[in-house]
């Protein structure tokens, strides 16, 4: 098992049962004791969970997604419609466009109804299923392994897939956004996959919830330097802004 799987399983035992001890976590996980303990120690410097004695206890403020797309859908509505109200003014008719698995992205598939002749690259199953049912848009959704609480699809084959397309424009939204490590997702499959997207745009559309600012997740996605343009919902702190002075920082009002 890779260490980024291991992680993810660890996450999600704890949030279960927000505490576990090495030994329970070695048993669940096929591995040993030694091994748990370096991937708990890699994690609390992450932010994701306070080592204890023993074992370890979830950290209440880490930047961990809820395992149901559906709950996450429902929550921030306004301020996620008001992210993808300003999203929508880069994108150009007759284009192709990256749009990743999030509920924030899902807010824009009704408002490209407005467009002609897009074509849109997804990793989203719901975000797919809902371009089919609401726009006349060419879809494409990548092959891969599904992964059923983010209703997305992620790995290597997705990757590769991905690899073979250039889009005008990305959008794409982050579990953190901290100065000094970047963007970031909760596991490296995301990363990887919002990188590519990324580096195969000729601009990039990050929608960044002001509660994200200054929260690290486990796996390092891009700097904020090399994010176009980022979108919030509230006051962007100054040290960022000299970070990316080429970045261009919108604040939204509700």
């Amino acid at each position: 098992m890779l260490d980024a799987e291991r992680t993810e399983k660890i996450l999600e035992i704890l949030k279960v049962k927000n505490s576990c001890t090495v030994y329970d976590l070695a048993n669940k996980l096929y591995t040993s004791e030694s091994t748990i303990r370096r991937d708990l120690a890699r994690m609390e410097q992450k932010g994701l969970i306070t080592r204890t004695f023993g074992g370890a206890i979830l950290k209440s403020n880490s930047s961990i997604e809820d395992s149901s797309f559906f709950l996450r859908e429902k929550q921030n509505l306004k301020e996620k419609r008001a992210l993808a109200r300003e999203a929508i003014r880069f994108i150009e008719p007759n284009s192709a466009i990256f749009l990743d698995s999030s509920s924030t992205c899902l807010q824009l598939v009704t408002m490209l109804q407005q467009f002609k002749n897009l074509l849109v690259i997804t990793n989203g199953l719901i975000v797919a299923n809902e371009l089919i049912i609401k726009t006349k848009h060419d879809v494409i959704l990548l092959g891969g392994k599904i992964k059923a609480s983010t209703n997305s699809v992620l790995g290597s084959a997705a990757e590769e897939m991905l690899r073979g397309y250039h889009a005008s424009l990305c959008i794409m939204s982050t579990s953190g956004i901290d100065k000094d490590f970047g963007f970031s997702e909760l596991t490296e499959e995301q990363a990887r996959l919002k990188k590519i997207m990324i580096e195969n745009s000729s601009k990039s559309i990050a929608l960044v919830d002001a509660g994200k600012f200054s929260k690290k997740s486990l796996a390092h996605t891009c700097d904020v330097k090399d994010v176009s343009v980022i979108i919030t919902n509230g006051p962007v702190p100054n040290d960022y802004q000299s970070l990316a002075p080429h970045t261009e920082f919108i604040e939204v009002k509700e």
